[in-house]
């Protein structure tokens, strides 16, 4: 990407001013030696844009996949800490189940452990000898059993911290991963957008270079023609109407906001209130305000102000959108792949859009489901 923005640099200083016969027969330059037109340049500017909204559409999902990621790395710790703290319960049982063997063990040794003499004495019939030799065996049976229980459950609990450890240790590596990535998309896009602002110009400039070279070959015809017409006995030609004309440049498409009044209940109209209060401030990645945010730090941050908690992903808010982006109601959040926004209604749209942009509105057109998490 560099290296083609480069390319596109050099080859756009390459601009001069144009020439205009002012007598004489004006005749066109060779091919070879043109300059570039500023249709050429806006087409070059026009790519150009759409590479850098390539770059920015990249950045957005490994930003979103960051947030993700830090989502369950949260969720992990939080999982190793409920773990360490079960694994302290079962070492305390067992040291309970330990101690109450030990004691019985003890008592038995100091009182002199029951014989089957004495339950053969102590039964009054071959049914009592039979329940009381069972039940002899059996809670000897129950505390071994008990302890058993407790240090296989603590074995599956310190398994278990062992896996979430590792598991742990992957998503801190990825994330690094992703933050790098991050890092460097933000920096092509850094170089994309100078490129941008440096070509944006040009074609400014070279607009105004045709007007004045229109407006002057528009003169150098008039005195053409009056000194045509002084040799021909004051008799004019009408000029051609093919002059240079300064080309208009294309407007952004008109976002209809929606009408008061026709969201179904007040929280919808709240959230909407909240986004729209957010257009004009900055796209930052990884931002949820107050100052800046990104598309899913947006939408978690109006959620948020009518007391609804979301995580700031859009993987995890693409869960709330269940249904066709058709079917929006205005206050729902809208999903595509890598990126959310808020339906405000008449088939508009509020946005975190990118650092070019910030926050803005935009089209439903571009969204495939769409949903909320109340």
């Amino acid at each position: 990407m560099t290296r083609k923005i480069a390319q596109k640099v050099v080859a756009a200083v390459l601009t001069t001013s144009l020439s205009v016969a002012t007598v004489g027969l004006i005749l066109p330059p060779s091919p070879a030696l043109a300059d570039p037109t500023s249709a050429q340049l806006k087409a070059k500017l026009d790519t150009a844009k759409q590479e850098l909204n390539q770059l920015y559409a990249k950045a957005e999902q490994i930003g979103e996949r960051l947030n993700e990621t830090e989502v369950q790395l949260t969720n992990t710790k939080n999982d190793m800490e409920q773990t360490k703290k079960d694994i302290g319960t079962k070492k305390q049982e067992l040291a309970k189940a330990q101690k109450v063997l030990s004691g019985r063990v003890a008592a038995n040794y100091k009182s002199g452990s029951t014989s089957i003499l004495e339950i053969i004495l102590s039964s009054s019939n071959f049914e009592e000898l039979a329940n009381n030799i069972y039940y002899a065996q059996k809670v000897s049976k129950s505390d071994e059993k008990a302890i058993h229980d407790v240090k296989s459950a603590q074995a599956d609990l310190n398994a278990k911290h062992a896996h979430l450890t590792e598991k742990k240790q992957q998503q801190e590596q990825l994330l690094a991963q992703q933050k790098d990535q991050q890092a460097k998309l933000a920096d092509e896009s850094k170089k994309a957008e100078d490129y941008v602002k440096n070509l944006d110009q040009q074609v400014k400039d070279k607009m105004e270079e045709e007007r004045r070279a229109a407006e002057a070959a528009a003169r150098a015809r008039a005195e053409a023609a009056r000194r045509a017409a002084a040799r021909n006995n004051g008799n004019y030609y009408r000029p051609g109407n093919n002059g240079n004309h300064t080309p208009s440049r294309p407007s952004d498409p008109a976002v209809n906001p929606p009408a008061p009044g026709k969201t179904p209940s007040n929280w919808r109209n709240a959230v909407i209130a909240e986004a729209t209060r957010c257009i004009g401030l900055p796209y930052v990645w990884g931002a949820e305000g107050p100052g800046a945010y990104d598309c899913s730090g947006l939408t978690q941050h109006v959620y948020r102000t009518i007391g609804v908690n979301i995580p700031h992903s859009s993987w995890s808010q693409a869960s709330f959108c269940t249904k066709p982006a058709s079917q929006a109601v205005p206050g729902d959040i809208l999903w595509r792949p890598g990126h959310v926004g808020l339906y405000i209604g008449n088939g508009a749209t509020i946005e975190a859009m990118n650092p070019s942009r910030g926050i803005t509105y935009g089209s439903l057109s571009s969204f495939v489901r769409a949903g909320s998490p109340i």
